[in-house]
């Protein structure tokens, strides 16, 4: 892939329709790592779209330096972005996101708030089983809730999996 390959991807991120800004979006996942900064820069793009599809494209990506902007991004005045930023935080699988998406389950928006749970059940650990108890205890939107319980059970399979293989480790070692 060479720069202007790459230019042509992001330019389609403002493209008016929504199918060529979403295939856009896969062909900037399947670059990776080149396309990084520019979609890092794109969450400043003055339209919500880009600054959505830049998220996502840097949460399918997986790479740790979107760590900071998709953070930053969970703030944005946007639903959609806020939307995308926790799903990409969850996509990254990094524990110190856990505390920002823990208050983004008092987002306004019902969606941001499945995707937050989503993310805290991707990225696992205790505290994150926590936080996701504290929220179903708080949450009355029923889809909201359901995606806690469903989050809850992938981070405690998670969780006992992740138990049960460092005691093997540990007894094996003995």
């Amino acid at each position: 892939m060479n720069e202007q390959d790459l230019q042509t991807l992001l330019s389609r991120l403002s493209d008016p329709d929504k199918a060529v800004r979403a295939e856009a979006a896969c062909g900037l996942a399947a670059i990776g790592k080149p396309a990084v900064s520019a979609c890092i820069a794109l969450l400043q793009n003055s339209d919500w779209k880009v600054r959505y599809r830049a998220a996502e494209v840097l949460g399918r990506i997986g790479d740790g330096e979107a760590y900071a902007p998709l953070t930053a991004a969970l703030d944005d005045g946007k639903d959609h972005v806020r939307y995308m930023a926790a799903k990409g935080l969850g996509l990254l699988g990094d524990p110190r996101a856990v505390a920002r998406l823990r208050g983004m389950q008092r987002d306004e928006n019902e969606f941001v708030r499945r995707s937050a749970a989503s993310s805290l059940g991707k990225i696992g650990g205790e505290e994150a089983i926590g936080m996701l108890r504290a929220a179903l205890g708080d949450e009355t939107a029923d889809g909201v809730r359901a995606a806690i319980v469903a989050a809850l059970r992938d981070a405690e399979n998670d969780w006992r999996e992740r138990s049960e293989r460092q005691e093997f480790e540990h007894r094996r070692c003995e």
